[in-house]
């Protein structure tokens, strides 16, 4: 190859160009070159444009370049033609020391690449192919994302599930030693699982099993973490580690409870009647501001139902022993007086009753009225109306051999200077205050008037009685 080179001699104006040609392997070469200068302007650097052209020596053609003076690059162009193909090829400008590619055409097609944009190849994660180190189709590998069920893996990060066994991804078990699907960590938390324990990790109480989750760790269960967790049975209570609940709070046994009783999963608060020493008690339901007497002098009126529904053929009169100790009744009677004369109307011996022991009952009354088997009966000699129905009257407990009151009741209204047969004097029938005015039985509802709590015996009337709809003659009683 032979080249000629011309350069603008600095004599020459502006616009000169310089050509030079020489044969290759059959064919002409033109390299041209063509420099111009601007005469006017800003200064800048020279503007240099190359051209080469190969055409067939059969057919030369002409190749023109045209330059002008006013500073503008010259415009080269030569056209080659070989059959119904043509080609321009090589052609480059330079504008100072950049050169940025232009156009090639062969044949009928054409590339034209820009040095402003550029094009990688395609994402081989989203190619539809599995390549690269893809376990399937676009998914698993070290560069795309994990593949769903069923698809193929090597290895458990290959799959979104965490877990693959037998080169296939599989769902996430609670079992299978691994930290998979929203576990928080191996086989535990998340949606699915058991909590996790103590130091492990966790998002969300929820997560742990002690529902307590601080700086991504499950943390143990305490006593004073406001929450219920452990063996609590309700809010750091219960269980018997922590304190017993209060009232109305959970519980499953009865030492969970403050009060010592549990109802129905639930603390409740104490009662008289709960046969537990709780509250104020100072011995099991006895003692104590609101509960009876642990242990009486002697024996006392319980319970008295003195007017029924229709015929009073079910009237009773109920006494208690609580004095700790076996009672014998042969000198024990039981006297009933008439408000309206303040006289006895009948006084009744209880001494078929043989002996009452400690905690029993004797129920007096008509032959038909039925008493549990662990109770003292005593009957009235008549059938009906034996107690009468007030405004006012009364009834004693007298023991003949001391001749003394042991106990009394005035109902519908006070009896405070009576003859009690068997007691010297005039006798008060009334314990400190009277019975309120609505304390009182009933001929059309079931009522009966009762110590409450049951054996409640504070030598007070009006706080001792109330009225019961619950009559359990021989029982303990209810309200």
């Amino acid at each position: 190859m032979m080249l000629a080179c011309s350069s603008a001699d600095p004599g020459v104006d502006a616009g000169s160009q310089a050509s030079s040609t020489g044969d290759i392997a059959g064919g002409m070469t033109t390299f041209q070159e063509t420099t111009g200068n601007p005469t006017t302007g800003p200064s800048t650097s020279p503007t240099t444009t190359f051209e080469s052209t190969t055409s067939d020596p059969a057919t030369p053609d002409p190749s023109s370049a045209t330059g002008g003076d006013d500073g503008t690059t010259a415009e080269t162009t030569g056209v080659a033609s070989t059959g119904s193909s043509s080609s321009t090829t090589d052609t480059a400008t330079t504008d100072g020391e950049t050169g940025n590619p232009g156009t090639t055409t062969t044949g009928d097609d054409t590339t034209t690449s820009e040095s402003s944009s550029s094009t990688g190849a395609p994402d081989v994660c989203q190619d539809g192919l599995q390549n690269g180190d893809e376990t399937a189709v676009d998914c698993g590998g070290a560069v795309c994302t994990a593949c769903d069920l069923d698809q193929a893996c090597l290895a458990d990060t290959d799959c979104l599930s965490g877990s693959c066994e037998a080169n296939v991804c599989i769902a996430g078990t609670c079992d299978d030693t691994k930290k998979n699907g929203d576990e928080t960590d191996v086989d535990c938390g998340g949606a699915e699982c058991q909590g996790c324990f103590e130091g492990e990790m966790c998002a969300l109480g929820t997560d742990c099993e002690s529902l307590v989750c601080d700086a991504n760790l499950c943390l143990a269960a305490e006593c004073n973490d406001g929450v219920q967790n452990g063996i609590e049975t309700d809010v750091d209570c219960g269980g018997g580690l922590c304190l017993p609940c209060d009232n109305s709070l959970d519980c499953k046994i009865s030492d969970d409870c403050a009060s010592g009783v549990c109802t129905d999963n639930s603390c409740t608060p104490p009662t008289c009647s709960d046969l537990v020493q709780n509250g104020m008690e100072t011995g099991v339901d006895c003692g104590g501001n609101n509960c009876a007497p642990c242990m009486l002098a002697s024996l006392i009126l319980n319970e008295v139902d003195y007017d029924n529904i229709g015929e009073d053929i079910a009237e009773f009169v109920e006494i208690y022993n609580n004095t700790g100790g076996p009672v014998d009744l042969a000198n024990i009677r039981l006297v009933l007086v008439n408000g309206g004369t303040n006289t006895t109307y009948l006084n009744l011996s209880l001494a078929a009753g043989g002996t009452l022991m400690q905690g029993q009952y004797l129920v007096v009354g008509p032959a038909a009225l039925m008493a549990p088997p662990e109770a003292v009966k005593v009957n009235f000699v008549a059938v009906k109306d034996s107690v009468q129905n007030g405004s006012p009257d009364g009834i004693a407990l007298v023991d003949l051999t001391s001749m003394t009151v042991l106990d009394a009741l005035s109902y519908e209204g006070p009896m405070t200077a009576t003859t009690v047969t068997g007691v010297p004097g005039m006798t008060n029938l009334v314990e400190g205050m009277a019975l309120n005015a609505n304390v009182q039985d009933s001929n059309d509802q079931v009522r009966s008037l009762i110590r409450f709590p049951n054996g409640n015996d504070k030598n007070n009337a009006a706080t001792d009685w109330i009225v019961s709809k619950t009559p359990t003659p021989g029982l303990p009683n209810k309200p």
